[in-house]
Parts: C-alpha cells; sequence; structure tokens
C-alpha cells in the first residue's frame, strides 16, 4: 500500500510535480505552481518515497519525459 503523505513533510504525493535534490536539500515544484524546499532527516528514505509515489526527479530525465526522448 502506498503511503501518500510523509512524515515531517507538508504536502501529499497527490500535491508533487516534480523534484531536485541538491547537497542537502530537496527542490520540490508542486502541482500548483509554487516551489518548496525540504531537508529530510533522511534523504535516502525521502528520495525512495518520492521514486515509489512516482516523482519526477528532474536530475534524471532533465525534465523531458522520457516518451520524448530520441534513441
Amino acid at each position: 500500500m502506498k503511503q501518500h503523505h510523509y512524515p515531517a513533510f507538508a504536502y501529499k504525493a497527490s500535491e508533487l510535480s516534480a523534484y531536485s535534490f541538491i547537497i542537502d536539500t530537496f527542490i520540490i515544484s508542486l502541482k500548483s505552481g509554487d516551489i518548496v524546499h525540504f531537508v529530510a532527516d533522511d534523504a535516502d528514505d525521502f528520495k525512495q518515497w518520492l521514486y515509489k509515489q512516482r516523482i519526477r526527479d528532474i536530475n534524471q530525465d532533465n525534465g523531458i519525459p522520457v516518451a520524448l526522448k530520441s534513441g
């Protein structure tokens, strides 16, 4: 079962669009258009939660949907 809310993080997974991780800070784009910053106690755990929620990591795909990339 998916956990749609991460402890100590104020937003639900359904509110998130994409993220980037720099040094110790997650920069998260919300579907509302707002940008929020979050420093997790366990960055690897939070990153795993984002992955399980299928939140796009812009460091991995440079913001380009995989379906649009050419071979």
